[in-house]
């Protein structure tokens, strides 16, 4: 009878953590679910479509027959798509650990209703179009810190390798 009382004493000692972890574990599950919601939200719902128009006119500029151009558009349409399906699994645990449940619950709601997607419709059009005009500016600037770097460091190095890699 002393063997079973101890058994029942340890049974009950080990499953009370385990009872306690699995709250633990069903609380962290429902925070990353909010987080994933808020991400599916937060890329707004035309977000392929932006995309899409984006390479489309991309591709436009370049002398690419037709055929090739709507290819490279639906290819490249895909590839976003499956990349931001990574990049949401990916964020997942830091966006769960970044906001608080009742944050993400107040920008849930506020995505979730009309106004909400509006808003992040043209939130995400705007970050396209900062990103569209910033590339110029960019590449502009980043030819004269190449340019200053050469001038105060050997870049013989990377003359020889991009000839390498040309041949």
């Amino acid at each position: 009878m002393r063997v079973l009382v101890i058994i029942a004493a340890v049974l009950a000692v080990s499953a009370a953590p385990a009872a306690g972890q699995e709250a633990v574990d069903a609380a962290r599950q429902a925070q990353l679910d909010r987080a994933e919601r808020y991400l599916e939200l937060a890329q707004g719902t035309g977000m392929a479509k932006l995309v899409r128009e984006q390479l489309e006119e991309f591709y436009a500029e370049d002398s690419i027959p037709e055929v090739e151009r709507a290819w490279l558009t639906d290819q490249m349409t895909t590839v976003f798509g499956d990349v931001m399906e990574l990049v949401i699994a990916e964020m997942r645990d830091d966006v769960a650990d970044r906001f608080s449940a009742a944050e993400l619950d107040a920008l849930i709601a506020f995505y979730d209703t009309p106004t909400g997607r509006a808003i992040i419709n043209k939130e995400a059009e705007l970050s396209l179009s900062i990103q569209q005009a910033m590339m110029p500016h960019l590449m502009t600037r980043m030819t004269a810190v190449s340019e200053k770097y050469c001038l105060r460091f050997d870049c013989s190095d990377f003359g020889e390798a991009a000839a390498k890699g040309v041949r």
